[in-house]
């Protein structure tokens, strides 16, 4: 497996762009820091052909201004997908339950991002009616992540600030965002998965949250995004 690893700064946003070819194909990421990030694969008909695609797509970078990087593996540059309904499904997912519960931790999550305008632009256009609808608590955040976005939450669905606090504290390896959701609203639940999906747990869990974002904004207060 080999990788090129490209990238160039334009107006103080980082793109990047990676090829790297393995068994005849050409695995292709590229994306904007805290924007967007897509990730595609060109087959080819042998290795040889890989190779030469491969070199190809990364004069085409080269010639727009993309610049050879060393690779070292960030959030910035790998993660899309924060989460995914299905993916909580079989497993540890308790059998009792609806399949909506495992849109919940997630989707007050979305609710959360949404009452703080931090989804993009793409987002607010698209479902601008269920937003409008979330704001009068017509609608939940977790109804919206399974009716809007299938249960898929993206990098592309919040906006540059949203993902620059996101990435770190959403991620479910190594941020804190599932500790602070089981402190605040697991009390005597059996799992996260067992929480109710109600306006009252959510306001709960908006307090956490807006403490977290505070703290982490005065924190970044200097800094030009």
């Amino acid at each position: 497996m080999a990788s090129t690893y490209l990238t160039k700064i334009v107006k103080g946003k980082t793109y990047h762009f990676k090829a790297t070819v393995e068994d005849h194909v050409v695995n292709i990421t590229e994306g904007v820091f805290y924007n967007w990030l897509d990730q595609s694969s060109e087959g080819c008909r042998n290795n040889d052909n890989a190779i030469k695609k491969q070199q190809e797509l990364v004069n085409e970078k080269l010639n727009e201004g993309y610049q050879i990087t060393a690779y070292s593996e960030v959030l910035e540059n790998s993660i899309y997908i924060y989460d995914k309904a299905k993916w909580h499904f079989g497993g540890n997912f308790p059998d009792e339950l609806d399949d909506f519960q495992g849109y919940v931790h997630t989707g007050m999550y979305l609710g959360w991002l949404i009452s703080r305008n931090l989804v993009s632009g793409q987002f607010e256009t698209d479902h601008e009616q269920e937003i409008a609808l979330f704001k009068k608590q017509g609608i939940t955040g977790s109804q919206i992540f399974e009716r809007c976005c299938d249960g898929v939450l993206m990098l592309e669905d919040i906006n540059e600030i949203g993902n620059r606090f996101s990435l770190p504290y959403f991620n479910f390896n190594t941020g804190q965002y599932l500790d602070d959701y089981e402190a605040t609203l697991l009390q005597s639940k059996a799992t996260l998965y067992h929480v109710d999906d109600n306006w009252e747990n959510y306001n709960k869990l908006k307090f956490v949250l807006d403490e977290r974002f505070d703290n982490w904004n005065m924190g970044n207060s200097k800094k030009t995004f």
